[in-house]
């Protein structure tokens, strides 16, 4: 049996009895090559001081996935900042904070109305004026931990009170928030009882807004525990992808946070080259929230991660302003190669893809790049500098170039370098980021094209 806060048992064994106990909760990479942006999940304000590692996050706004020059091979996600769910939601925002001390003192004490405009003065209470980390670590602490007390003492007072389920839910928000402030500072009691009220809301009520609530708040959870340890523990991506799938599947009208959820999840496997787990949650959104905005935003992801054994579409303009076409080389093994000058991983992968092309040009294999700098300059020098003799695809129109090249969109490419190869025919063999991964089924590909040769 898991050690549990005395507040938090006692409470919850009450709760039981209403049919809101305690669950049993179970909290259960490859690094892409491209340069990436420390995803941060906004609003989800711990005290931690770990260095944000590359995950997607969750925001109401969808960023551009316009590049510039010092842009190229990062990746930008959307991100979901929490809705802000306080005590203006029982006072149809004409509540002021600056008035919450006067209101709570005309409530009756220790009722669940006095309770929650409590929490309110608590949450708006000035910090201590001091610069001691460790002090203002231990004063949000012990803040969060009135605010569980107080939460739980509003949702035992109002679970069963039709009339006040506004007021439960208001409760319900205030005690995940402050749980999840805890379990962000590696709390064991608080992790535990995100998951544990997460299934008892659900089992108490699946269709009630508590409960989504609280799937939310556990995915947050685990998309922040992501950034920070994904690193070291790639379980927390699992993690990630579970409860993100899972709040779509248990809560499909919330067609804001479940797309955001799954889309951050889908980009987050990406990063880490789990394109299994990324095209589940790929699927999810375009199964579920075909019309969604995200759906859309992870159309290219979902193309390049199905793009095994089909077809490549490719073509598009020549930096000499001539028309290039994947259709030119049928007949020929082809690589594409999604590059930037700017770009270190690709520049280190160069002599490897430069050396396939010196090795098998002779037999039938050639190279297509597609180019995603902003400038025209800088690609003639580097092309200069390196003898790289390929095909590039890059348009005139500067809304044409670096991430908005309609072929990285059309793939959803976010890295560089991406490396696609094709068979003689056209069909993708390979997609991958690694130019040592491309010798093998290179020859394999060279070889059944001599085979189809010579029938």
């Amino acid at each position: 049996m898991r050690h549990r806060h005395e507040i938090i048992v006692a409470i919850a064994g009450l709760l039981l009895l209403a049919q809101f106990g305690c669950g049993d909760g179970n909290s259960s990479a490859t690094q892409s090559t491209g340069k990436q942006v420390d995803g941060k999940l906004d609003g989800a304000g711990g005290d931690s001081q770990q260095t944000a590692l590359p995950t997607a996050s969750i925001s109401p706004v969808s960023q551009s996935s316009q590049a510039t020059k010092s842009q190229v091979g990062v990746i930008k996600t959307a991100s979901l900042q929490r809705e802000q769910l306080d005590m203006d939601d029982l006072d149809n925002g004409s509540s002021s904070l600056a008035n919450e001390e006067v209101k709570i003192e005309k409530l009756k004490a220790d009722s669940a109305e006095w309770k929650v405009r409590e929490i309110t003065r608590l949450r708006v209470q000035a910090l201590p004026k001091t610069e001691d980390v460790d002090d203002l670590k231990k004063f949000r602490a012990e803040r969060n931990k009135k605010i569980i007390q107080l939460a739980m003492e509003a949702v035992k007072q109002t679970h069963a009170d039709k009339e006040k389920q506004r007021l439960f839910t208001v409760g319900v928000r205030h005690l995940l928030d402050a749980h999840l402030q805890l379990a962000l500072q590696g709390d064991q009691e608080s992790i535990d009882a995100l998951y544990d009220h997460s299934e008892s809301l659900f089992k108490r009520d699946p269709h009630s807004l508590a409960a989504a609530d609280a799937g939310y708040t556990v995915a947050k959870f685990s998309n922040t525990s992501a950034q920070q340890y994904a690193m070291q523990e790639p379980r927390w991506i699992e993690e990630f992808v579970k409860q993100s799938r899972l709040f779509a599947s248990r809560f499909p009208k919330e067609t804001i946070r479940a797309p955001q959820l799954l889309q951050a999840a889908a980009q987050t496997c990406q990063l880490y080259g789990l394109n299994k787990q990324a095209l589940a949650c790929c699927l999810d959104l375009e199964l579920k929230y075909p019309n969604s905005s995200e759906a859309a935003q992870v159309a290219g992801l979902t193309r390049r991660l199905r793009l095994k054994g089909q077809p490549l579409q490719l073509a598009g303009e020549t930096i000499e302003g001539g028309f290039v076409s994947i259709d030119d080389y049928k007949g020929s093994v082809v690589l594409v190669v999604f590059w930037a000058t700017t770009a270190k991983p690709f520049i280190e992968q160069l002599p490897e893809i430069q050396s396939l092309s010196k090795k098998y040009r002779k037999y039938g294999f050639e190279i297509v790049g597609v180019n995603l700098d902003e400038d025209e300059p800088a690609i003639d020098a580097f092309q200069e500098k390196t003898s790289l003799d390929w095909r590039q695809i890059f348009y005139s129109a500067r809304d044409k170039r670096g991430w908005n090249n309609p072929a990285a969109v059309y793939y959803g490419v976010r890295t560089v370098p991406t490396l696609m190869l094709v068979d003689h025919s056209g069909v993708t063999e390979i997609v991958t980021s690694d130019a040592k991964k491309l010798e093998e089924p290179l020859r394999a590909l060279l070889r059944k094209k001599t085979a189809a040769n010579g029938k």
